[in-house]
């Protein structure tokens, strides 16, 4: 991609840390216009679960390319609170749309695959399917995790989804990479890099097909804050034809 005019694309949308001025994706997009066989470089868009609240996707629609939804959670076959009734709205919106798993360090990965699978087979989908590998204070606590068992599961998880014949994405923090060295472990696996700091991701992280550049982002059609995105390489998105069947 022309990285030049990302970087003034970044500058222009405020391209900060959490700490710091909103970001606010204000773009006008005409998606009549958009060839998903050739979709263009720089794609602008969101992830949301229940915390970004009730979503606006008609207003949403004029300000990103995309959404990424948080589908199920963890081994015990919950989804989101809000995953179905989002789904539902995205689904019928112009928007690229894309599912997540909030991934337990600890627990069985194909279990999780399993629990990730049943909640977004059969739905329109334009992403690799996400696993959201994080540490947390409430799950996935550093201090009670132990680096090899989660590579394990993890392993369990991204295989498992392999074997179904899905595309797989891996979303972390330049922390977690460094950390269960997931470069390494997971050669060739598409990587999803939040970095609020770095302008260009992709020269640490060749796999990077997406950024997370912002954490408490405003755009329309959702009144909390909100993570930003850019996608830095678009071959990653699965075109119409590979759509499954409604």
């Amino acid at each position: 991609m022309n990285r030049f005019f990302c970087f003034l694309i970044l500058v222009l949308f405020c391209f900060s840390s959490c700490n710091e001025d909103k970001a606010v994706l204000d773009q006008t997009i005409d998606y009549t216009a958009m060839d998903l066989t050739n979709p263009p470089d720089t794609l602008w868009g969101v992830d949301v679960s229940h915390y970004q609240g009730k979503i606006d996707f008609d207003d949403l629609e004029e300000g990103a390319h995309f959404v990424i939804l948080r589908a199920s959670i963890g081994p015990n076959g919950k989804c989101d609170q809000r995953f179905y009734g989002n789904y539902a709205k995205a689904a019928k919106s112009k928007l690229l749309l894309g599912f997540y798993h909030f991934f337990y360090f600890d627990r069985d990965g194909e279990l999780q695959a399993k629990i990730f699978l049943d909640a977004t087979n059969g739905k329109r989908n334009n992403f690799p399917l996400i696993i959201d590998f994080e540490e947390s204070k409430v799950v996935n606590n550093p201090k009670e995790m132990n680096v090899d068992t989660s590579v394990y599961n993890l392993r369990k998880m991204v295989d498992y989804l392999q074997s179904q014949g899905k595309d797989v994405m891996i979303y972390s923090n330049r922390h977690c990479y460094a950390k269960y060295k997931i470069a390494s472990n997971f050669p060739g696996v598409k990587l999803w890099v939040a970095d609020y700091n770095a302008m260009f991701v992709t020269e640490d992280f060749p796999d990077c097909y997406i950024q997370q550049y912002a954490c408490d982002g405003k755009v329309y059609g959702i009144h909390a804050d909100v993570d930003l995105n850019v996608i830095v390489d678009s071959k990653m998105i699965i075109t119409p034809e590979k759509q499954p069947q409604q």
